[in-house]
Protein backbone atom coordinates (compact mmCIF):
# COMPACT_ATOMS: atom_id res chain seq x y z
CA UNK A 1 0.00 0.00 0.00
CA UNK A 2 1.69 2.89 -0.65
CA UNK A 3 0.64 6.32 0.97
CA UNK A 4 -1.98 7.89 -1.59
CA UNK A 5 -3.88 4.43 -1.09
CA UNK A 6 -2.97 4.40 2.57
CA UNK A 7 -4.21 8.10 2.46
CA UNK A 8 -7.54 6.87 1.01
CA UNK A 9 -8.15 4.01 3.21
CA UNK A 10 -7.94 6.17 6.22
CA UNK A 11 -10.66 8.50 4.92
CA UNK A 12 -12.89 5.27 4.10
CA UNK A 13 -12.44 4.15 6.98
CA UNK A 14 -13.57 7.18 8.93
CA UNK A 15 -16.52 7.48 6.90
CA UNK A 16 -17.26 4.39 7.86
CA UNK A 17 -16.84 4.17 10.77
CA UNK A 18 -19.39 7.57 11.19
CA UNK A 19 -22.11 5.53 9.53
CA UNK A 20 -21.70 2.74 11.71
CA UNK A 21 -22.20 5.11 14.54
CA UNK A 22 -25.06 6.73 12.85
CA UNK A 23 -27.08 2.85 11.84
CA UNK A 24 -26.20 1.77 15.16
CA UNK A 25 -28.05 4.47 17.02
CA UNK A 26 -31.05 4.63 15.18
CA UNK A 27 -30.39 7.61 12.69
CA UNK A 28 -30.38 5.63 9.50
CA UNK A 29 -33.83 3.67 9.52
CA UNK A 30 -36.56 5.40 8.02
CA UNK A 31 -36.46 8.25 10.54
CA UNK A 32 -37.19 5.73 13.21
CA UNK A 33 -35.20 5.57 16.89
CA UNK A 34 -34.43 1.57 16.23
CA UNK A 35 -30.73 0.26 15.99
CA UNK A 36 -30.43 -0.88 12.47
CA UNK A 37 -28.45 -3.40 13.09
CA UNK A 38 -28.34 -5.30 9.39
CA UNK A 39 -27.05 -1.69 8.40
CA UNK A 40 -24.51 -1.24 10.67
CA UNK A 41 -23.60 -5.45 9.72
CA UNK A 42 -23.40 -4.81 6.20
CA UNK A 43 -21.05 -1.72 6.81
CA UNK A 44 -18.83 -3.20 9.73
CA UNK A 45 -17.96 -5.61 6.47
CA UNK A 46 -17.23 -3.36 4.36
CA UNK A 47 -15.25 -1.25 6.59
CA UNK A 48 -13.31 -3.93 7.41
CA UNK A 49 -11.68 -5.03 4.26
CA UNK A 50 -10.04 -1.60 4.47
CA UNK A 51 -8.88 -1.43 8.37
CA UNK A 52 -7.61 -4.75 8.66
CA UNK A 53 -4.85 -3.53 6.01
CA UNK A 54 -3.71 -0.46 7.93
CA UNK A 55 -0.03 -1.40 8.43
CA UNK A 56 2.46 -2.56 5.69
CA UNK A 57 6.30 -2.41 5.72
CA UNK A 58 7.96 1.43 5.90
CA UNK A 59 11.07 3.19 4.31
CA UNK A 60 11.07 6.24 5.97
CA UNK A 61 15.16 7.28 5.65
CA UNK A 62 15.55 5.99 9.56
CA UNK A 63 17.82 2.78 8.23
CA UNK A 64 20.47 3.02 5.28
CA UNK A 65 20.51 1.01 2.20
CA UNK A 66 16.75 -0.33 2.00
CA UNK A 67 17.58 -2.31 -1.05
CA UNK A 68 19.74 -4.96 0.72
CA UNK A 69 16.84 -5.79 2.78
CA UNK A 70 14.44 -8.66 1.19
CA UNK A 71 11.59 -10.79 2.75
CA UNK A 72 12.79 -14.09 3.95
CA UNK A 73 11.27 -17.82 3.77
CA UNK A 74 10.32 -17.64 7.34
CA UNK A 75 9.12 -13.81 6.97
CA UNK A 76 7.86 -13.06 3.90
CA UNK A 77 5.83 -9.80 4.71
CA UNK A 78 9.30 -8.05 6.14
CA UNK A 79 12.35 -6.57 4.86
CA UNK A 80 15.75 -7.85 6.85
CA UNK A 81 18.92 -7.75 6.04
CA UNK A 82 21.78 -9.44 8.26
CA UNK A 83 25.55 -8.75 7.95
CA UNK A 84 27.15 -11.61 6.31
CA UNK A 85 29.88 -10.79 8.93
CA UNK A 86 27.90 -10.57 11.35
CA UNK A 87 29.02 -13.34 14.84
CA UNK A 88 26.40 -13.44 17.39
CA UNK A 89 28.53 -15.46 20.12
CA UNK A 90 30.95 -12.32 19.85
CA UNK A 91 28.42 -9.87 21.66
CA UNK A 92 26.78 -10.52 25.56
CA UNK A 93 25.84 -7.19 26.30
CA UNK A 94 23.38 -4.66 24.34
CA UNK A 95 22.62 -1.04 24.64
CA UNK A 96 18.73 -0.30 24.10
CA UNK A 97 18.39 3.26 22.65
CA UNK A 98 15.55 5.45 23.09
CA UNK A 99 12.76 4.39 20.65
CA UNK A 100 12.41 7.34 17.77
CA UNK A 101 8.86 8.19 16.42
CA UNK A 102 9.31 8.43 12.60
CA UNK A 103 6.35 9.07 10.83
CA UNK A 104 5.93 7.43 7.48
CA UNK A 105 3.92 9.50 5.04
CA UNK A 106 0.23 10.12 5.38
CA UNK A 107 0.15 8.40 8.77
CA UNK A 108 -1.51 9.65 11.88
CA UNK A 109 -0.80 12.18 13.87
CA UNK A 110 -0.55 11.74 17.63
CA UNK A 111 0.00 13.68 20.17
CA UNK A 112 2.87 14.24 22.37
CA UNK A 113 1.97 12.22 25.76
CA UNK A 114 0.97 8.89 23.01
CA UNK A 115 4.14 9.20 21.26
CA UNK A 116 6.31 9.03 24.57
CA UNK A 117 3.65 6.02 26.17
CA UNK A 118 3.85 4.05 22.97
CA UNK A 119 8.16 4.64 22.15
CA UNK A 120 8.69 3.54 25.85
CA UNK A 121 6.49 0.50 25.70
CA UNK A 122 8.58 -0.12 22.48
CA UNK A 123 11.56 0.02 24.28
CA UNK A 124 10.60 -1.66 26.94
CA UNK A 125 9.75 -4.76 24.63
CA UNK A 126 13.41 -4.72 22.99
CA UNK A 127 14.41 -4.78 26.65
CA UNK A 128 12.30 -7.79 27.08
CA UNK A 129 13.30 -9.72 24.45
CA UNK A 130 17.12 -9.78 25.11
CA UNK A 131 17.20 -9.52 28.45
CA UNK A 132 17.03 -13.83 28.99
CA UNK A 133 20.84 -13.97 27.08
CA UNK A 134 22.21 -10.07 27.45
CA UNK A 135 23.12 -7.60 30.18
CA UNK A 136 21.26 -4.54 29.06
CA UNK A 137 23.82 -1.61 29.37
CA UNK A 138 24.14 2.40 28.99
CA UNK A 139 27.15 2.71 27.60
CA UNK A 140 29.34 1.13 24.72
CA UNK A 141 31.94 -0.88 24.95
CA UNK A 142 33.71 -4.65 24.27
CA UNK A 143 31.40 -7.43 23.25
CA UNK A 144 28.07 -4.44 23.06
CA UNK A 145 25.57 -4.49 20.37
CA UNK A 146 23.60 -1.49 19.84
CA UNK A 147 19.69 -1.41 19.16
CA UNK A 148 17.83 1.94 17.54
CA UNK A 149 14.32 1.37 16.55
CA UNK A 150 11.87 4.14 15.06
CA UNK A 151 7.91 3.58 15.30
CA UNK A 152 6.85 4.67 11.78
CA UNK A 153 3.18 3.99 12.03
CA UNK A 154 0.35 3.13 14.06
CA UNK A 155 -3.38 2.30 13.93
CA UNK A 156 -5.50 2.35 17.34
CA UNK A 157 -8.81 0.69 17.60
CA UNK A 158 -12.31 2.17 18.19
CA UNK A 159 -14.15 0.51 20.50
CA UNK A 160 -17.09 2.54 19.37
CA UNK A 161 -16.70 1.07 16.49
CA UNK A 162 -16.03 -2.78 17.28
CA UNK A 163 -19.10 -2.68 19.97
CA UNK A 164 -22.15 -1.75 17.76
CA UNK A 165 -20.01 -3.99 15.03
CA UNK A 166 -19.93 -6.66 17.03
CA UNK A 167 -23.68 -6.28 18.64
CA UNK A 168 -24.83 -6.65 15.14
CA UNK A 169 -23.37 -9.95 13.71
CA UNK A 170 -24.30 -11.10 16.60
CA UNK A 171 -28.12 -10.30 16.78
CA UNK A 172 -28.25 -11.26 13.09
CA UNK A 173 -26.79 -14.93 14.03
CA UNK A 174 -23.14 -14.83 14.01
CA UNK A 175 -20.25 -15.00 16.64
CA UNK A 176 -18.88 -11.13 16.33
CA UNK A 177 -15.24 -12.09 15.40
CA UNK A 178 -15.24 -9.14 12.96
CA UNK A 179 -14.22 -5.92 14.61
CA UNK A 180 -13.82 -3.63 12.04
CA UNK A 181 -11.70 -0.97 13.83
CA UNK A 182 -8.36 -3.04 14.52
CA UNK A 183 -5.23 -1.89 15.92
CA UNK A 184 -1.56 -1.99 15.20
CA UNK A 185 2.26 -0.36 13.92
CA UNK A 186 4.68 -0.82 11.96
CA UNK A 187 8.86 -0.40 13.16
CA UNK A 188 11.89 0.26 11.58
CA UNK A 189 14.90 -1.41 13.54
CA UNK A 190 18.47 -1.28 13.28
CA UNK A 191 21.31 -3.61 15.32
CA UNK A 192 25.08 -2.52 15.18
CA UNK A 193 28.13 -2.85 17.07
CA UNK A 194 28.56 -0.74 19.94
CA UNK A 195 31.76 0.23 19.56
CA UNK A 196 32.68 0.48 15.59
CA UNK A 197 28.52 1.30 14.54
CA UNK A 198 29.13 -1.17 11.75
CA UNK A 199 25.52 -2.38 11.20
CA UNK A 200 24.27 -5.70 12.03
CA UNK A 201 21.06 -6.53 11.25
CA UNK A 202 18.21 -4.44 9.74
CA UNK A 203 14.77 -5.12 10.25
CA UNK A 204 11.26 -3.19 8.49
CA UNK A 205 8.70 -4.87 9.74
CA UNK A 206 4.61 -4.68 10.57
CA UNK A 207 1.68 -6.22 12.20
CA UNK A 208 -2.43 -5.73 12.09
CA UNK A 209 -4.49 -6.40 14.98
CA UNK A 210 -6.37 -10.24 14.79
CA UNK A 211 -9.91 -10.23 15.78
CA UNK A 212 -8.95 -13.14 18.34
CA UNK A 213 -6.94 -10.43 20.25
CA UNK A 214 -10.29 -9.24 21.96
CA UNK A 215 -8.37 -6.75 24.51
CA UNK A 216 -7.03 -5.41 21.75
CA UNK A 217 -10.09 -4.57 19.90
CA UNK A 218 -11.01 -2.40 22.98
CA UNK A 219 -8.49 -0.69 24.04
CA UNK A 220 -6.79 2.09 21.74
CA UNK A 221 -2.67 1.16 21.29
CA UNK A 222 -3.08 -2.54 22.82
CA UNK A 223 -2.96 -3.79 19.24
CA UNK A 224 0.05 -1.64 18.22
CA UNK A 225 1.77 -2.59 21.41
CA UNK A 226 1.35 -6.23 20.18
CA UNK A 227 3.31 -5.34 17.29
CA UNK A 228 6.09 -3.66 19.21
CA UNK A 229 6.66 -7.33 21.04
CA UNK A 230 6.41 -8.78 17.80
CA UNK A 231 8.69 -6.84 16.02
CA UNK A 232 11.10 -7.03 18.96
CA UNK A 233 10.83 -10.98 18.98
CA UNK A 234 12.01 -10.67 15.54
CA UNK A 235 15.07 -8.72 15.84
CA UNK A 236 16.15 -10.65 18.75
CA UNK A 237 15.50 -14.02 16.45
CA UNK A 238 17.79 -12.56 13.58
CA UNK A 239 20.73 -11.58 16.40
CA UNK A 240 20.16 -15.31 17.50
CA UNK A 241 20.11 -16.40 13.88
CA UNK A 242 22.96 -13.86 12.88
CA UNK A 243 24.88 -14.64 9.36
CA UNK A 244 23.30 -18.12 9.12
CA UNK A 245 22.11 -18.30 5.60
CA UNK A 246 18.24 -17.31 5.28
CA UNK A 247 16.71 -18.09 1.44
CA UNK A 248 15.60 -14.74 0.54
CA UNK A 249 12.25 -14.76 -1.44
CA UNK A 250 11.41 -13.13 -4.58
CA UNK A 251 10.63 -9.35 -4.02
CA UNK A 252 7.01 -7.93 -5.33
CA UNK A 253 5.98 -5.08 -6.42
CA UNK A 254 4.06 -4.14 -3.71
CA UNK A 255 5.06 -0.44 -2.66
CA UNK A 256 6.01 0.90 1.13
CA UNK A 257 5.42 4.09 2.40
CA UNK A 258 7.78 6.59 1.44
CA UNK A 259 8.98 9.87 3.27
CA UNK A 260 7.45 11.35 6.29
CA UNK A 261 4.12 13.45 7.06
CA UNK A 262 1.27 12.97 8.63
CA UNK A 263 -2.16 12.08 7.83
CA UNK A 264 -5.40 11.66 9.64
CA UNK A 265 -5.87 9.22 12.80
Amino acid sequence: MNGTHAHGAVLTTVSAEHSIRLAYHGKCINGTSRPNLRAAASLAAALGVSACAGQDVTQTGFLPAYDQMRPTADHERDKIWVSPAFTPAAYSRVIIEPVAWVPALDTPVRDPKTIAKLSSDFRDALSAAFADRYQIVDAPGPATLRVRAAITNTARANWWVNVPAQAAQVALGGIGLLRPSSGGASEEIEVSDGQTGQGLVRIATYNNGMPWNVLGSYVQFNHARRAFRIAAELTREQVDRGAKPTPPVAVGSAPVHVASGAGQP
